[in-house]
């Protein structure tokens, strides 16, 4: 099967190369499809987020590659975009107004610090061990709580084309602070959020980010997950959250491998603006 992958980040926010750079490994590499994701912009100070004045400049140059690539491979251009129940309107509009081929829908803030910054949980574990402590007071399973409540309410209000690592959150684990993604609790919050993500249309991806990492030893979602997504109906498509080229297809043969093994047949590829299954071979 050819590859494609939609979760790829370039210069715009905090990949490492130019977005020609990756559309030249993956025409070389014959994929069938390359998708571009810049994390969309948001009202209030990141390292990594895309600046608001360049998300034209971002959909131009990517939507330049498009014409370019024409007959050697298929580029999209989407956005991985956070949702923020407080202000989702606000940073909405900041990238609104254009045809993306694509939305992914990612969580990465869930709380508030008393300075009014945003506690990110992808992050260094000790930035996460403040904001535990801080936001949190310390308790183990309400990280997990609020994290997979916002990410049903995204399912939800944003309904975006493919969720984003949906159990990213298990990275942050230690046995000093919260619960693991093997916990009861956690596997609770996680079941009714792909419950949630079934009664829609929404894709999940199937990350393998977290292995090349180092962070954890499974996917995004975990396999245990990805079983009981396979019961469920839950489309699925295979990506790297590539941040530089040759990480485009990172651990994918075995990614395949564990999807026929759970009893995946297809992933889905975007072709002419409409997902389709492709069969895995």
């Amino acid at each position: 099967m050819k590859t494609t992958n939609y979760h790829t980040h370039t210069v715009f926010c905090d990949g490492m190369a130019e977005a020609v750079c990756f559309a030249d490994e993956a025409a070389r590499r014959g994929m069938a499809a390359l998708g571009f994701s810049a994390h969309a912009p948001v009202n209030f100070p990141t390292s990594w987020n895309m600046n608001p004045y360049r998300v034209g400049e971002y959909y131009d140059v990517i939507h330049r590659l498009k014409d370019e690539y024409t007959g050697r491979l298929d580029i999209y251009c989407g956005l991985e975009a956070d949702f923020f129940p407080d202000i989702q309107r606000e940073v909405q509009a900041l990238y609104s107004g254009y045809s993306w081929d694509y939305i992914i829908g990612s969580i990465h803030f869930i709380g508030i610090h008393s300075n009014g910054r945003r506690w990110c949980i992808d992050g260094p574990h000790e930035e996460f061990l403040k904001g535990w402590r801080e936001i949190m007071d310390s308790d183990p399973l309400q990280p997990i709580r609020q994290y997979f409540e916002i990410t049903r309410e995204m399912v939800r209000v944003l309904k975006p084309d493919i969720i984003g690592h949906v159990d990213k959150i298990k990275i942050q684990h230690r046995p000093d602070c919260m619960v693991p993604d093997t916990h009861p609790f956690f596997r609770e919050q996680l079941m009714a959020t792909l419950e949630e993500i079934a009664a829609t249309d929404c894709i999940v991806e199937v990350s393998t980010r977290g292995i090349f990492k180092g962070q954890t030893d499974d996917y995004f979602p975990g396999r245990w997950a990805i079983g009981e997504m396979q019961k469920m109906g839950i489309p699925v498509t295979i990506s790297s959250d590539a941040h530089s080229p040759g990480e485009l297809t990172f651990g994918f043969d075995k990614a395949e491998t564990m999807l026929r093994e759970t009893g995946y047949q297809t992933v889905m590829m975007l072709k002419d603006g409409k997902w389709e299954e492709r069969a895995i071979l």
